[in-house]
């Protein structure tokens, strides 16, 4: 009896596995998420402001929602720097994926932590999105549209982004009707509000405000580099509501600002009224903070034991400051929350 060739399957076929090499395998992988892009044309929910005041933990509520193409950290397509609207000149098509790529796409082809805690306690999760492959999609899309506006060279960057983003969880679920992304002190600047709201006039600014007194102490454990002097710090603060505040005097209920107490304390409430405004269902989803739909722990300044919103972090920080530092931070920052909270 004559033996099958070594590797050979029912039939007398060699396995797939065997017969493709591994970049044979990779362009067959290209191809087939090619053929099958998912286009992403809706319009931005944005959440901008100071680190440190809850724009991370809002955007983990979004993720899980099937209506959301969802950014699962921070959105990253500023330039030259993350907070800078990216400025994409359109009669140069062959710069606008370079302006336009996250740069730590390489640094989070391996397991990566999305909850850095200094004091223990952080979530690690994969994040498998290909660099090749999402610049493929990003041409064929350019290709096929033509784009003409900025908007529509966005789309194309959000196409290739999700797309290439093989183990994004929430792809075809649907129909979508926003994407959502974080960016940190992106809306610190009129300028790019203004860059946001022409390209997206169909889009949301959502801006989150925190109590001075537990964001600084947040801040300066979090990032003592940049805010551990209260002298510097709070009018970094105050110049992040202020420009939350403007930006809602100016552009009306397309800017959406919340505080970060009534975010953790009042969360079915909040999200209700955000799905309502980007015109999402409201879903128990909205209200448990996931990574590509996975529970993750918060990204607090302390350790943290559970999943979940953490309401009792509200007053934990603000009542840990020394009596003199919490009175200075009062004396810089004045009614200003109070004013972003009404």
């Amino acid at each position: 009896m004559r033996q099958k060739p070594r590797g050979a399957g029912s039939g007398g076929k060699v396995p797939l596995w065997e017969r493709l090499s591994e970049p044979e395998e990779y362009r067959e992988l290209c191809r087939v998420r090619l053929e099958h892009v998912v286009p992403v044309r809706e319009p931005l929910v944005l959440v901008s402001q100071i680190q440190r005041s809850g724009g991370t933990l809002l955007s983990q509520l979004f993720d899980g929602h099937p209506e959301c193409h969802a950014d699962p950290y921070e959105l990253k397509f500023g330039h030259p720097k993350q907070a800078s609207w990216p400025p994409l000149d359109l009669a140069r098509p062959e710069s606008w994926f370079e302006i336009l790529h996250d740069p730590t796409v390489g640094e989070r082809l391996s397991p990566t932590a999305r909850t850095k805690n200094p004091r223990g306690g952080r979530s690690v999760f994969p994040f498998l999105l290909l660099p090749r492959l999402q610049r493929a999609v990003f041409e064929a899309c350019v290709e096929e549209r033509r784009p003409a506006t900025e908007r529509e060279v966005l789309d194309c960057y959000f196409t290739s982004y999700f797309n290439a983003w093989l183990d994004n969880q929430n792809l075809y679920s649907g129909p979508k009707r926003v994407v959502t992304g974080f960016v940190p002190r992106l809306a610190m600047e009129p300028g790019n509000v203004e860059l946001f709201f022409a390209a997206y006039p169909d889009g949301w600014l959502v801006s989150i405000v925190r109590d001075p007194r537990a964001w600084y102490a947040s801040a300066a454990r979090h990032f003592p580099k940049h805010y551990a002097d209260v002298e510097v710090a709070m009018p970094l603060w105050r110049r992040s509501v202020e420009a939350a505040v403007e930006a809602r005097e100016r552009f009306g209920e397309r800017v959406v600002v919340v505080t970060y107490e009534r975010l953790v304390q009042e969360t079915e409430s909040v999200m209700g009224e955000l799905a309502r405004r980007g015109g999402i269902s409201m879903e128990p989803l909205l209200l448990r903070p996931t990574f590509n739909g996975r529970p993750i722990k918060a990204n607090s300044s302390e350790a943290v034991g559970s999943y979940g919103v953490l309401p009792g972090r509200v007053s934990a920080l603000r009542n840990e400051l020394e009596a003199g530092v919490a009175e200075r931070i009062e004396e810089l920052a004045g009614d200003l929350y109070d004013r972003a909270a009404a």
